[in-house]
């Protein structure tokens, strides 16, 4: 009977499989030309390295995090995702890995970037670098 049942799941599993596919982990979305949207992290917060760890979690998922610093200032209470070049799709691609929505356009051509992300006290703890490099 054990057998039995064994065998049931396992040709289950191989039936999801061949009906579905693997499971993938998700992958950033490409820009026309395949190339990866690319990405501003200013650290809004008052949580050391926590712009760094959100950074490499990014990189991660395929964005080209192209710029890496501190906010203009230290006190934003919620995480920004600014759209740069009037394509929210792009912005809506890297809010939805933090979980949020993109904020509003704020277009700068002088950035040659498509997303600045702004991280506020409400996600940065999330991402503070642990030893060995990965966010916790």
């Amino acid at each position: 009977m054990k057998r039995r049942a064994f065998l049931a799941g396992a040709v289950l599993v191989a039936l999801g499989f061949f009906l579905r596919g693997p499971v993938l982990p998700r992958r950033a979305p490409k820009l026309p030309g395949g190339r990866p949207i690319r990405v501003e992290v200013l650290n809004g917060s008052t949580v050391a390295k926590a712009g760094l760890g959100l950074a490499e979690a990014l990189r991660a998922k395929g964005f080209d995090v192209v710029t890496i610093d501190n906010a203009d200032r230290s006190d934003y209470r919620e995480t920004l995702v600014l759209d740069r070049v009037g394509e929210m799709s792009y912005a809506a691609a890297v809010a939805r890995e933090l979980g949020t929505e993109p904020s509003f356009l704020q277009k700068n051509p002088d950035l040659l970037l498509e997303v600045t992300v702004i991280l506020g006290e409400d996600q940065a703890h999330a991402y503070v670098p642990v030893p060995g490099g990965a966010p916790r």
